[in-house]
């Protein structure tokens, strides 16, 4: 995580911002996303320009608020799977007729997040999609229908399910 968001330059995942795209025609642009991630504030504008550059479509922020002078720095090394239900939770009660995709990878905890999130949200949470960066197996997200789950390795891998 840390050699990632701090040292290492941020990398398109080959087909995601086409999928984004696709998701947002399939849905005639009544397609909202938020990016959530463990990531600090203070990336925000890196993160931004990235994705502006890329071409993905616009999206809201939701990044760990830290400031160095405080305690709030050691939210940076905090449980990522407790931040994250926490700052999505609150995006699908604001929301509770819309239906949502959750896009994550397996590298820390987002398969387990999405497993209790759609146990909370079952008719909210139309799909999780993971993207298996570390040769994960399918017990990350026992108990979820396996017709509302899979891994991909690309965005290109998901284009059947929204054209």
């Amino acid at each position: 995580f840390y050699k990632n968001t701090f040292l290492r330059e941020f990398k398109q995942v080959p087909g995601m911002k086409e999928l984004f795209h696709a998701c947002k025609s399939k849905y005639d642009n009544n397609c909202s996303i938020h990016y959530v991630s463990a990531s600090p504030y203070q990336l925000f504008e890196e993160l931004s320009n990235f994705f502006t550059t890329a071409g993905f479509p616009s999206a809201t922020y939701h990044l760990k608020r830290i400031r160095v002078k405080d305690k709030t720095l050691l939210q940076l090394f905090a449980d990522p799977e407790d931040y994250k239900i926490r700052q999505i939770t609150p995006i699908l009660n604001t929301y509770p007729l819309r239906k949502f995709i959750l896009i994550g990878d397996s590298g820390e905890k987002d398969p387990e997040v999405y497993k209790e999130l759609i146990r909370r949200y079952p008719n909210q949470i139309e799909k999780i999609w993971i993207r298996n960066v570390n040769g994960a197996n399918a017990t990350r997200m026992e108990g979820v229908d396996p017709g509302r789950w899979r891994f991909f390795s690309d965005g290109y891998d998901l284009m059947d399910e929204v054209v």
